[in-house]
């Protein structure tokens, strides 16, 4: 094992084949979704087979409903950093139809009523209520979870305005990130879902991008001590992450040479990303990890996901485990 006083590296062909895993995913996207060729989209055996989200977030099928659910929200702020709160704890598609509503102003006891009625319709026709991609605690109420989230979300939407002000106020992306942990019930990774989420909108007051700031979680945190091959501290991990960030910038424009592959990554990338265009923006280079963190410990024989058939619709759009 290397000293505790190495500075944490990576090597160029680790970082190489970590980026050839970016490419491969991002082409099985771009054969399927933009020349929408038949399967298989890959040589690989792993990503034929098993399920892997897309490298850019923005083509996650839940990113993309709730985007398209808030449009009508416009310039709303409140309202649409309310909204951004109640789905990402539920992170379903189809959330506001099941439930048959709209998304809303404000959370009053008219349209708590209403939510709660449509979770009940939901759960008397055996839907999930929940996306199984994650676990919420419900902290310590031995109410059903959902009816504790709501109760929460009552108290958030009575003090929206003041959220907003202290969002307005942060000085970093960090600070504004540990004000939406202030919620009830809302840790790192939710809080990090929805600071991405308001970034999309242009919510930030201060310009903030998902290319500005990123919270590192267990599967990235993992997936970067693998290319490292050492533990971590936070500040290693940031900083290595930041190199992977601008490393790619050398790397992915000629990847597909030196797999002797086509086409380019500037021809597969999504060209309507949220920022960083044609590249990988922070928070897309962090979600690539945690992924190459799974398809390393399926490549060594550990761990355990679900299989890909291409006849589920379901995951046309994101490859979710």
């Amino acid at each position: 094992m290397p000293s505790r006083n190495t500075k944490a590296v990576i090597s160029e062909k680790r970082a190489r084949d970590f980026f050839s895993f970016v490419y491969e995913r991002q082409r099985i996207w771009y054969r399927r979704e933009i020349q929408k060729r038949e399967a298989p989209w890959t040589d690989d055996e792993l990503l034929q087979t098993y399920k892997f989200i897309n490298m850019y977030r923005e083509l996650d099928r839940c990113t993309k409903y709730i985007m398209n659910v808030v449009e009508s929200l416009h310039a709303d702020r409140e309202a649409l950093l309310l909204n951004f709160i109640f789905y990402r704890f539920f992170n379903l598609d189809h959330l506001y139809e099941d439930l048959g509503v709209a998304p809303f102003k404000r959370l009053d006891a008219k349209t708590h009523t209403r939510l709660v009625q449509g979770f009940s319709r939901m759960r008397e026709k055996g839907k999930p209520l929940f996306n199984n991609a994650y676990v919420i605690s419900p902290g310590h109420d031995r109410s059903p979870k959902h009816l504790t989230i709501l109760k929460g979300l009552r108290v958030v939407s009575a003090s929206i305005q003041g959220l907003i002000k202290q969002i307005d106020a942060a000085e970093t992306p960090e600070d504004a990130f540990l004000e939406i942990q202030t919620v009830p019930l809302v840790g790192p990774f939710l809080a990090c879902e929805i600071w991405t989420d308001f970034s999309y909108v242009d919510g930030f007051v201060q310009g903030w991008t998902d290319n500005d700031f990123v919270n590192v979680g267990p599967g990235a945190k993992w997936g970067l001590e693998l290319l490292a091959g050492q533990k971590l501290t936070r500040s290693d991990q940031q900083r290595l992450l930041q190199w992977l960030h601008q490393k790619q910038e050398d790397v992915l424009p000629a990847i597909h040479k030196v797999l002797g592959a086509t086409p380019s990554w500037e021809t597969i990338s999504y060209q309507e990303a949220a920022s960083n265009t044609p590249f990988l923006s922070l928070t897309n280079v962090e979600g690539a990890l945690c992924e190459y963190r799974k398809y390393l410990n399926l490549s060594s024989g550990k761990g355990r996901r679900r299989y890909f058939e291409p006849s589920d619709l379901q995951a046309r759009d994101s490859l979710r485990a």
